[in-house]
C-alpha cells in the first residue's frame, strides 16, 4: 500500500490527542495569503475549535476518525459559524447558514475546519477567477488561473492549510482545479452524498466532490471512516484495462498535454495494465447537450427567483445574461433536455459494459491555466470557461463519477491531470484503479515536484 502522509498524521494525534493545537497552528502558518484561497479566514475561529476538540478527548470523549485533520469548505457548502456567500459580495440569508449535512458528518468525524473557500458566484464559472480577474491565483504560475469553481480548495491543498477539501462538481468544477495545481481530486456521483445546505447550481446535474493531495491521501481519509467509497482490496495495475478515448468529446489539447498523457500510458502499459483507443457515441452526445447550453442556467435562474431574489438582481453581467438567455427555453424543450439527459445515461452505462473495460481515460482539460490577463473580456472569458471543460462536463451529464490525478508538466511547466471514469456508484472501483496507477506513475509530489512560494 503506498505511504499516505495523511493517515500518518491521524495516527499520530490518535495517539497524541494534544498535538492537535500544534496542527492549527502549523496549518494556519501554511497559508499563503497572495494566492488567495480562502473567502473567509479566521485564525482565532480555528484555535478555538482545536482547544475544543482537545478539551473533548481530556474529558474522556472519544477521538473522531477525522480527529484534528484539517479541511477546507468551498464557499457554497454550509459550515456553521462562518459567512457563507456562495461567492457573492453580500452573505445568504440566515436559513443558510448553518452546516451542510456533509460538513456536520465531517464536524462528527472531528474535522477541524480551516474556513470557506473561493468559489466564483454560485459556482457559474469554470476559470476559479471572475472576468475583473477576483479569484485565487494558481500557485504553480501566479499569473495563470487555477480553474473551478473549487479554485480556493484546490489552493488551500497546495499550501498546506488543508488536508482535505471539499468542493461541488456540476460540469469539473473539482476535477478541472485539482489537475490545474497538481492535486487529486474526486467527483461523486449525483446523489451519493448528501446535497443538503449546498447551495445548488444545477439540481439535475450538482454532485459533491472531494480533494485531497494525493490518491493515497483520499483512499486512507475514507478508510478510515470507513465510509463504503473505499475498494475491500488494493487493486492490481496487471491487467487493469483502459479505453482512452479518442473521439469526442475529446480535442486537440494545447502543448504538453496530449505529450504527459501519452508517455503516462506508456508508463501504466509497462506496468501490465492494457490500455485501448475506444469510440464512446454517448460520450459525444453528452458533450453536445452540454454544449447547447440552458439547462444549468435556466435551473439556476429558477433557484434565484424563487429562494434568493435579491441576489438575483446582484449578479454580474454575463452570468445574469446566461440566465436571461436561459429564460428563452421553453418548458417543452427543458422537459426534452431532461429527458436526453436521463436517455443517456442509461444507454452510456449499457454501452460501457459492452466494451469490456475498466474505465474510460483521457486528459481532465485540453486546456493550460489561462493567464488571468488573457480573460478579462466576455468574449474571451467565455471561450476559455467553454474549452476548459470540454474533457470533464460530459461526466456530468451521464451521471457517472471521475477522478483527476497529476501525471505531469505541460510545455509552459503547469501541470497536467489525467481523468479516470466509471458509470454511477462504481467509487469503490474507481478508487481502486486510481491508487494502482498512483503506485506506477508515482505521487503528486513525486511526479511533479512542488510549486515555488513566495
Amino acid at each position: 500500500m503506498t505511504y499516505s502522509p495523511l493517515a500518518a498524521a491521524l495516527e499520530t494525534l490518535r495517539r497524541q490527542p494534544e498535538s492537535l493545537i500544534d496542527v492549527a497552528e502549523q496549518a494556519l502558518s501554511a497559508r499563503v495569503p497572495a494566492w488567495q484561497g480562502y473567502a473567509a479566514w479566521a485564525p482565532e475561529k480555528v484555535r478555538e475549535q482545536a482547544r475544543a476538540l482537545a478539551a473533548q478527548v481530556r474529558a474522556g470523549g472519544a477521538c473522531g476518525p477525522w480527529y484534528g485533520l484539517p479541511v477546507s469548505v468551498k464557499d457554497n457548502i454550509g459550515l456553521a459559524g462562518w459567512p457563507l456567500r456562495a461567492g457573492c459580495a453580500d452573505p445568504l440569508p440566515s436559513s443558510w447558514q448553518g452546516d451542510a449535512a456533509i460538513t456536520a458528518r465531517c464536524r462528527r468525524r472531528g474535522a477541524l475546519f480551516t474556513g470557506l473557500t473561493h468559489s466564483v458566484p454560485f459556482a457559474f464559472t469554470s476559470l476559479g477567477v471572475t472576468v475583473s480577474g477576483d479569484g485565487p491565483r494558481n500557485p504553480w504560475d501566479t499569473a495563470r488561473v487555477c480553474g473551478g469553481s473549487s479554485s480556493g480548495a484546490a489552493v488551500s491543498l497546495v499550501e498546506g492549510s488543508a488536508w482535505l477539501a471539499l468542493g461541488s462538481d456540476t460540469a469539473g468544477s473539482v476535477r478541472v482545479p485539482a489537475a490545474m495545481t497538481g492535486t487529486v481530486g474526486l467527483k461523486l456521483t449525483a446523489g451519493r452524498w448528501p446535497m443538503k445546505g449546498v447551495v445548488p447550481l444545477s439540481h439535475s446535474l450538482d454532485s459533491l466532490g472531494v480533494m485531497t493531495a494525493s490518491v493515497a491521501d483520499l483512499a486512507a481519509a475514507l478508510s478510515i471512516c470507513t465510509d463504503p467509497l473505499v475498494p475491500a482490496a488494493p487493486r492490481p495495475l496487471h491487467g487493469l484495462r483502459l479505453g482512452v478515448l479518442g473521439g469526442a468529446p475529446r480535442v486537440s489539447a494545447e502543448p504538453g498535454i496530449d505529450e504527459a498523457f501519452a508517455r503516462a500510458l506508456r508508463e501504466l502499459e509497462a506496468g501490465g495494465a492494457r490500455c485501448v483507443e475506444i469510440d464512446f457515441p454517448e460520450a459525444d452526445e453528452a458533450d453536445r447537450l452540454f454544449r447547447s447550453g440552458g439547462l444549468v442556467a435556466a435551473e439556476l435562474g429558477m433557484f434565484l427567483s424563487l429562494c434568493l431574489p435579491s441576489h438575483h438582481r446582484q449578479l454580474e453581467p454575463l452570468l445574469a445574461e446566461s440566465i436571461a438567455l436561459s429564460s428563452e427555453l421553453s418548458a417543452a424543450d427543458y422537459r426534452q433536455r431532461l429527458s436526453d439527459f436521463y436517455g443517456l445515461s442509461r444507454r452510456a452505462a449499457a454501452r460501457f459494459r459492452d466494451m469490456d473495460i475498466d474505465a474510460l481515460v483521457l486528459p481532465t482539460s485540453p486546456l493550460t491555466p489561462p493567464r488571468r490577463d488573457s480573460v478579462t473580456t466576455p468574449a474571451t472569458y467565455a471561450a476559455a470557461d467553454a474549452q476548459i471543460l470540454r474533457h470533464a462536463a460530459f461526466v456530468n451529464y451521464l451521471r457517472w463519477c471521475a477522478l483527476s490525478l497529476p501525471i505531469g508538466l505541460d510545455s509552459v511547466g503547469m501541470p497536467v491531470g489525467l481523468q479516470l471514469v466509471m458509470p454511477g456508484f462504481a467509487e469503490p472501483q474507481l478508487l481502486g484503479a486510481a491508487a494502482a496507477i498512483e503506485r506506477c506513475l508515482g505521487t503528486p509530489h513525486e511526479r511533479l515536484g512542488l510549486p515555488p512560494r513566495p
